[in-house]
């Protein structure tokens, strides 16, 4: 069992996407903070790239090193804000109700007579928990099954709601609408702006009506969509949890489908008819329109159009701005058209200054239709042929891809922290001196 501890890397949760021609895999793309990379189908690396603005990025490739993004003395720890997650071309699920049969011999007697719990979203991931459960449900006495949407006020689109309710009755599911607090919400945006990394208030604002209603019908079990590719932190936990076999219901938590892989997931989503419109514009996850763990490309000018109120956001920014970023020099044009209030100031700051000497430069386009398209393709293409294997070899399977990468994830994510620490320490005692 690896010893490392857990990593800190705050990439977003999009393990690499296959971009899909007649059912063949033509390349991989996954974006995180503001950076996009492109693989070949191999998954070799083509190029990382810059996000400038909404549509346009650039490649950086000659500006990385150990690391570091290095931009004209601009120093960013680049190995922590992009999680590059490669995983086994392969199906874990046959199908839904064999898959099913093989959770009860595994977890029947901790299911049966039980009421589940599912948080839905409406995306893949919940998505395919509710298919699943609901299945179980039918194969298994007395499972009963609701699903719970939590919409983040003003955030959020409002289309979510609709959707949420009519995938939740497609997949033949009762659901519960919640709503975080409306004017408490509003309120904060006016006040402490918008929601950035490592200020993420909005999270508690979802759970709290959440936790609410399962106070209220007290369920037995609590079912999310945790899978161990989605992110390097979510792969250690689950990993190490149970590192030969799947483990998936503990302590009144059931996780069905941690197992799975990207292909598994779109598979059953496909099947059941419930493909979120997000997926459909070319986006890699379903989340709040302005959810601060987007990539600048999800944030083109359809964002303000998808939220209730564009005028309030337009303040909450605003707000932002003149609280935290004015005093950083950056400009309310730039802040604005780069959505700048994502990132903490100081990191704000220093992905300013790179994109403003980057521009300056004569470096290969990216455009946001392009990786648009790639993401779409996983939705509407025809999905690849690979190998379908038990359920029982699904950690070690997975693991084997991608627990080398997460190795060295950590020690580039060290490595870089450590220069940029020992940096600022001599820069310090320069000055002392």
């Amino acid at each position: 069992m690896d010893s490392k501890p857990e990593p800190v890397v705050p990439g977003a949760k999009v393990e690499r996407y296959p971009a899909l021609k007649n059912g063949r895999v033509v390349g991989y793309v996954l974006s995180s903070a503001d950076f996009t990379v492109l693989y070949s189908s191999e998954g070799k690396r083509l190029g990382s790239y810059m996000w400038i603005e909404p549509s346009i990025a650039l490649r950086i490739d000659e500006y990385i090193h150990r690391g570091i993004l290095n931009v004209n003395g601009v120093k960013i720890e680049y190995a922590r804000l992009v999680e590059d997650i490669p995983w086994p071309l392969l199906y874990v699920v046959k199908s839904v109700r064999d898959y099913s049969k093989w959770v009860i011999d595994k977890h029947g007697d901790e299911l049966r007579n039980k009421t589940i719990m599912v948080n839905f979203s409406g995306g893949k991931d919940s998505a395919s928990v509710l298919r699943t459960v609901v299945e179980i449900s039918k194969l298994l006495e007395g499972v009963n099954v609701y699903a719970v949407y939590s919409h983040v006020s003003f955030l959020e689109a409002v289309r979510n709601i609709d959707f949420a309710i009519r995938a939740a009755e497609k997949i033949g599911a009762e659901i519960e609408v919640v709503e975080a607090d409306r004017d408490l919400m509003k309120k904060r945006l006016l006040e402490e702006g918008l929601p950035f990394r490592g200020r993420r208030w909005c999270t508690y604002m979802k759970l709290r009506p959440i936790k609410k209603l399962k106070k209220k019908r007290r369920p037995h079990i609590i079912a999310d969509g945790d899978r161990m590719t989605e992110a390097f932190k979510r792969f250690y936990r689950l990993y190490h949890m149970s590192p030969k076999s799947p483990r998936l219901y503990s302590g009144g938590r059931f996780r069905p489908i941690y197992v799975w892989t990207l292909l598994d997931v779109v598979k059953v989503v496909r099947e059941s008819g419930v493909v979120h419109p997000d997926y459909l514009d070319g986006l890699p996850r379903v989340a709040c329109t302005f959810c601060p763990y987007k990539s600048l490309h999800e944030l083109g000018d359809n964002a303000f159009r998808l939220v209730e109120d564009p005028g309030l956001i337009e303040a909450a920014m605003k707000t932002s701005y003149r609280r935290l970023y004015e005093q950083e020099g950056i400009p309310w044009d730039e802040f604005r058209s780069q959505h700048l209030w994502r990132f903490h100031p100081v990191l704000a700051k220093k992905l300013y200054l790179a994109k403003k000497h980057l521009m300056s430069k004569e470096l290969e386009e990216l455009h946001a239709a392009k990786v648009e398209e790639m993401y779409r393709s996983l939705w509407v293409e025809e999905l690849p042929k690979a190998p379908v294997i038990n359920p029982d070899k699904a950690v070690e399977a997975i693991a084997s891809i991608v627990l080398r990468a997460y190795r060295e994830a950590v020690d580039l994510a060290e490595e870089a922290t450590r220069i940029v620490r020992a940096e600022k320490t001599q820069a310090l005692d320069d000055k002392e001196v």
